[in-house]
């Protein structure tokens, strides 16, 4: 059962935007005909005529990450006979659709074990459903969990497919959507409209099945669009606070004592604040615990952390976020998102001194001293000595420390902040300002940099940012993604990373990081799958790469999470 009136409602607005929309979707209707047209059980080279008889429907049947009809056509090369007589089981009308597509997997997985091992076959539901709707389109439907499950909720449907229930979702789907259909078929008016576009190549159905998935896949779009929507308007309430340099100052006068205030009223007045738009973005440890996926307590001990000892280095596993947190703790430190605070850099082998503090570099036919980053930034944070600067390094432990900071080693450390020396270059004096923090960033995980130079761990407190998925900041994320193939594959997530932590040879600085997972509005089964597929199995491969059979448990547990 299903609510008529908010189908009503959909029909009205599908109704609306259908020439639109018939330009892109028409192709599942040419997709029937030419395979109608097509489609030859017998056929001498039967690999040939599948793909031949399938080629219209390849955005049905193969996406980026997802080929089913491409590993389809494989095993029809190798054995023809094989394949054509999982087709003629899979048509057998005569058995109850249910064996007939648990035994259509089951025959794909001796085919992939036989002639693709360690790959997938793909032949999951959506794929076995394509194929009988191509064959029977008066009897089938398209099926797809993710499109099928959403429409179901908009319409209060008493029918809400689960994930692993193949045989119900299949049922299901077919009775909830041959709901949709019936409905078409009284709307006259869709009727006309789907009439009028009739033409050589395009499929006349009569019972209006593909029209029904065209309106279920448009009713879960439009469902997607709002949540987007809705996600940016909260999210944008619930942090963005802009405030005009007049709003701010009033807001300071509010927060600080005079004394405070007085001293950082003085500051906005130099050039080295810039208003731009005549607007800040206010960022405090709220803002920060929002965007970054780490408990109140720790936030605090960071921050207590690097206020004290000045030299901070975030180190983790990858796609924990180290360079995300670490603009971020500035900023909440600052109190406003300015990037007049911050500067950035990136160590690597060849890194040097000249590139870093000062040194001759050609010009024409001479050479002229020039200074590098952290000198100019040095000199900038100077001038304005009442505010916070923040210098990050982005892997800090592939750079030679002694070679890049040569005799400001020494003035990094906050004892000797303020204090001057004659540099060799220019014999001009310098000195590390005392307003000025160094963040580095590094990544656990990485096994040909275990040795950490004694220079960099004596200067420098070390902070574990840890995977961030129990955080309540990701428990929210999760909530308003709402989606059921997400929280499951969080689960097998947080599995792996138990295993990691336990192998003797990885540990808990191998973990999975939840940044692999972040940063989206909208959540769809191709982007995580794509997710899995090119950024975790390779970490994965890595990691076990003299462990074949863990490797392949973990590969079939992640690939697992997709299929019906």
């Amino acid at each position: 059962m299903i609510n008529k009136e908010r189908l009503k409602l959909t029909l009205e607005r599908y109704k609306e935007e259908f020439s639109s929309r018939w330009n892109e979707e028409k192709y599942k209707w040419e997709a029937v005909w030419h395979f109608q047209k097509v489609w030859d059980i017998q056929a001498a080279d039967f690999a040939e005529m599948f793909s031949s008889a399938t080629e219209k429907a390849v955005p049905l049947l193969d996406s980026v990450n997802h080929f089913p009809r491409g590993m389809m056509i494989e095993y029809a090369k190798q054995n023809p006979d094989v394949v054509r007589n999982l087709f003629l089981h899979l048509y057998d009308e005569t058995k109850e659709i249910g064996e007939r597509v648990l035994q259509f997997q089951a025959d794909a997985q001796k085919l992939c074990d036989q002639y693709s091992a360690n790959l997938q076959h793909y032949q999951r539901l959506t794929a076995i459903s394509v194929y009988l709707w191509l064959r029977y389109p008066e009897q089938y439907f398209i099926y797809k969990y993710s499109v099928c499950r959403t429409a179901a909720q908009e319409l209060q449907s008493t029918f809400l497919p689960k994930r692993g229930e193949i045989v119900e979702n299949i049922k299901g789907s077919f009775i909830f959507l041959d709901e949709v259909a019936k409905e078409i078929a009284a709307d006259t008016e869709l009727v006309f409209l789907f009439q009028k576009v009739r033409e050589e190549g395009i499929y006349q159905e009569n019972y209006f099945h593909i029209a029904a998935y065209d309106v279920v896949y448009y009713l879960a779009g439009e469902a997607a669009n709002r949540r987007k929507k809705e996600h940016a308007k909260e999210k944008q309430a619930s942090y963005a606070l802009k405030l005009t340099k007049e709003q701010w100052l009033q807001l300071l006068k509010e927060k600080l004592t005079k004394r405070e205030y007085d001293l950082i009223s003085d500051v906005i007045s130099e050039e080295e604040v810039t208003w731009k738009n005549s607007e800040y973005e206010w960022y405090e440890k709220e803002s920060f615990l929002y965007e970054v996926y780490m408990t109140s307590e720790k936030y605090d001990t960071l921050r207590a952390l690097l206020l004290k000892k000045q030299n901070v280095i975030l180190q983790g596993a990858p796609g924990v976020g180290k360079t995300f947190t670490a603009k971020r703790l500035a900023y909440s430190i600052i109190g406003l998102k300015n990037e007049n605070q911050i500067e950035m850099v990136q160590f690597h082998q060849n890194y040097s001194y000249e590139d870093f503090i000062m040194g001759y570099k050609p010009n024409g036919n001479t050479f002229e001293l020039k200074y590098g980053i952290f000198y100019r930034f040095c000199q900038k944070a100077a001038k304005n000595p009442q505010q916070p600067y923040f210098f990050l390094i982005d892997e800090i432990n592939r750079g030679n420390l002694s070679k890049i900071f040569g005799e400001l080693l020494m003035l990094i450390e906050k004892e000797y902040r303020g204090m001057e020396i004659t540099l060799a270059y220019s014999g001009q004096p310098f000195s590390v300002p005392k307003n000025l923090y160094l963040i580095g960033m590094m990544n656990t995980a990485d096994r040909s940099l275990a040795m950490i130079d004694y220079a960099l761990r004596r200067r420098f407190s070390f902070f574990t940012i840890e995977p961030g998925f129990s955080s309540e900041g990701f428990q929210r994320y999760q909530k308003e993604l709402d989606q059921e193939t997400f929280s499951m594959l969080m689960e097998e997530i947080l599995a792996l990373n138990i295993e990691i932590s336990r192998d003797s040879t990885l540990g808990a600085g191998f973990c999975i990081g939840h940044s692999y997972f972040c940063g989206q509005e909208e959540c769809t089964e191709e982007w995580l799958q794509s997710v899995v597929e090119y950024d975790i199995l390779p970490l994965l491969s890595e990691y076990w790469f003299d462990e074949p059979t863990k490797l392949q448990v973990w590969q079939n547990r992640l690939r697992g999470v997709f299929h019906d």
